[in-house]
C-alpha cells in the first residue's frame, strides 16, 4: 500500500514532508507534527518548535530516559534525551512505536524541524520513494 507524502519547499530546497501524530502515554501527550523524512538521519528527532507547541512541562521532561546526548543536526547543536515508546502514526494506517530523541536545549544554531529517520522506516518495514523533479514522494508498506 502506498501513502503519498507532500513535497514542499523548505529551508532552501524541496523536502518530503509528512504530517503525523505523536502519542506518548509516559508524557500524556497527543499532538500533530509536521516532519521531514530524512534518510540521512539514523534516528527520529522531535523538533524544538513542536516540543514548545506541545507545552511539555519540566515534570514531564524528567520522564525522558538516558543521558543527555549532543546531536549535530542541520547546522544546529542540540542536547537530547530519549522518549521511549512514542507512538507515531500516519493517516491512522501506519502506526509505529519507537524511541525518539527529544531536544532538551539548543546549544547553538537554529533549532531544526522534526525529522523522521531511518529507524522509523525500519520499524515500519517501509520503503521510501522521493522524486524531487516530479515532486512526488510516497511511503510503501508491505501490506
Amino acid at each position: 500500500m502506498r501513502f503519498p507524502i507532500r513535497v514542499e519547499f523548505f529551508a532552501g530546497g524541496l523536502r518530503p514532508m509528512v504530517t503525523l501524530t505523536l502519542k506518548s502515554e509516559a508524557l500524556h501527550v497527543f499532538s500533530f507534527i509536521n516532519a521531514i523524512i530524512d534518510t540521512g538521519s539514523p534516528t527520529t528527532i522531535i523538533g524544538s518548535a513542536d516540543m514548545q507547541r506541545m507545552r511539555i512541562s519540566q515534570v514531564q521532561m524528567q520522564k525522558l530516559i538516558g543521558e543527555e546526548r549532543e546531536v549535530n543536526l542541520g547546522g544546529a547543536q542540540i542536547k537530547t534525551r530519549i522518549l521511549p515508546e512514542a507512538q507515531l502514526s500516519i493517516q491512522n494506517k501506519i502506526n509505529i512505536k519507537i524511541p525518539v530523541q527529544v531536544p532538551i536545549r539548543v546549544m547553538k544554531g537554529v533549532p531544526p524541524p522534526s525529522i523522521i529517520g531511518i529507524d522509523f522506516l525500519i520499524a515500519g518495514k517501509l520503503k521510501f520513494f522521493f522524486d524531487p523533479i516530479g515532486r512526488e514522494a510516497y511511503l510503501e508498506s508491505p501490506d
